[in-house]
């Protein structure tokens, strides 16, 4: 059966502008992708900076980078919305420290959106020291304090050094059952947008640097649960 031109003019005419109307009634949220809908929760920036003092440069640190003995590490983060963040540095040897928060007092007397917080605080930057190997960090973010890990660290920092090694394996493990809950959960947490004494591994620069490394910040966005694992090769 024919149907008359003029009457299909007349449905897709019809078509097209119950679909104009549509893109103008639906929020400009709900048209975007789940993605690019969520929010900003925290700005993240780890950098890195090394050379001698004629090519001294600073570069993002990512998983996999080389850096040598020497070379100077620092982190800032800079809460959004509101979640608790934590990093925590896993050496060669296993000897694992929280280096943020710098004490998990922090959470409940001086944790705001808006402030940026520096790992090492002020113009301090840790520092490569003379033991190559493997260097962890684990960044975790979450909506609600994650109490299994601050237990498993506490317990780790109160034990006596010969027990520690089984403890830090426990900090790890907890660390790693977060990440399994955050696979199984989300495909895509993360929005890139760019806009205690010396410990092995890393110890504290001894001198300061005004080198900022917030300019090397990224977006961190996430429904729950957010982790990253950055490994760097220290030789």
């Amino acid at each position: 059966m024919m149907i008359p031109t003029g009457r299909i003019f007349r449905l897709l005419a019809t078509a097209f502008l119950f679909l104009a109307v549509l893109s103008w009634t639906v929020p400009a949220g709900a048209r975007t992708t789940g993605k690019q809908a969520r929010d900003v929760r925290f700005r993240f920036a780890f950098g890195a900076l090394h050379g001698n003092a004629k090519t001294l440069k600073i570069e993002p640190v990512t998983d996999g980078l080389v850096l040598r003995s020497g070379d100077k590490l620092k982190m800032m983060i800079e809460l959004r919305r509101k979640c608790f963040v934590y990093v925590i540095h896993v050496n060669s040897q296993n000897e694992v420290s929280m280096i943020f928060p710098y004490d998990l007092r922090l959470f409940t007397q001086d944790y705001e959106a808006g402030r940026r917080y520096y790992v090492p605080q002020g113009e301090a930057w840790f520092q490569l020291d003379d033991n190559p190997g493997k260097e962890t960090f684990y960044l975790i973010a979450a909506d609600q304090r994650l109490q299994d890990v601050e237990f498993a660290y506490s317990r780790y920092m109160a034990a006596e050094p010969a027990k520690r090694l089984q403890l830090a394996s426990m900090v790890i493990s907890e660390i790693q059952s977060l990440q399994e809950q955050q696979r199984a959960s989300s495909e895509e947490p993360e929005l890139l947008a760019r806009d205690e004494g010396a410990q092995r591994g890393f110890e504290r620069a001894t001198g300061a640097d005004p080198t900022d490394v917030a300019p090397l910040a990224v977006n961190i966005s996430f429904d729950n649960l957010y982790s990253k694992t950055i490994a760097i090769e220290h030789r």
